[in-house]
């Protein structure tokens, strides 16, 4: 079926090429692919998932079980967004320029690294994951930030039991580093030496993940600019990577949605 060929395109691009590691995690090395909306009968037709925030934070509902690990990225995208709680927001958001992706709505694609390919997981291949690796627990840090990619983590692991915590039991750190805020209220050198204070870290139990600044159409709130964030998101991995924390690359991947 159509279907069938859509979802073997991907299936094909994934296995054309070798699969991403966390060295491939750099800036300027990726895209965004759009494919064609999944099926209804292959997909779920996207719903709110009233668990994870409901109407004040729109999230499509996922089930890693029971649908095919690809329908992770379709979505509605017209919906997303269009909240705002500034002061006076509610007579421009509406009067807003917005880029041609929300005109259809609907919207199927992954972001794409050009030299590997990132592997979409369900419950099952997550809870592999999760067993060879000796996971007890997975911590998000920072701010606000950290409030959403903590909803989408959530959501992602149902289903997915977590191991016992063991002295040889592993903790996985999600850290944002406290971004936008530190863009906004920081010096250069304050987040530099906030940076230096930072342990190393290493070993068996514990593995630690920072994720960078975000890409800024506009200035949010002072110094909050787009040459700011990646200023402070270079910074980040020039200090951090030697101390061994493994960068995970938001700039780029925002900056293709910045709308």
């Amino acid at each position: 079926s159509k279907v069938q060929i859509e979802n073997a395109s991907i299936t094909a691009k994934v296995e054309g090429k070798r699969a991403c590691s966390i060295e491939d995690e750099s800036f300027g090395n990726g895209r965004w692919v759009k494919y064609p909306f999944p099926d209804d009968s292959v997909c779920m037709p996207v719903e709110l998932d009233l668990e994870e925030g409901g109407f004040r934070n729109y999230m499509p509902k996922y089930n890693g079980t029971s649908m095919p690990p690809f329908c992770w990225h379709r979505d509605n995208i017209d919906k997303c967004c269009n909240s705002c709680a500034e002061q006076g927001c509610r007579f421009i958001v509406n009067h807003r320029w917005v880029s041609d992706l929300r005109q259809t709505g609907k919207w199927f694609g992954r972001w794409e690294n050009y030299d590997c390919s990132y592997d979409d997981m369900g419950t099952a291949e997550i809870q592999q994951c999760i067993d060879r690796k000796n996971i007890s627990d997975i911590v998000v840090k920072g701010a606000s930030v950290k409030e959403m990619l903590g909803r989408y983590l959530r959501q992602k692991m149902k289903g997915v039991q977590l191991l016992n915590q063991t002295a040889k039991a592993r903790i996985v750190i999600l850290d944002t580093l406290k971004m936008p805020h530190v863009v906004w209220h920081d010096s250069v050198k304050e987040f530099e030496m906030k940076l230096d204070d930072m342990s190393h870290v290493g070993g068996e139990t514990y593995e630690y993940y920072f994720v960078t600044g975000f890409y800024f159409s506009s200035e949010r709130e002072p110094h909050v600019t787009v040459d700011r964030s990646l200023q402070f998101s270079n910074l980040a991995r020039e200090k951090l990577a030697p101390k061994g924390y493994k960068m995970i690359n938001a700039f780029d991947v925002t900056a293709g949605f910045s709308f």
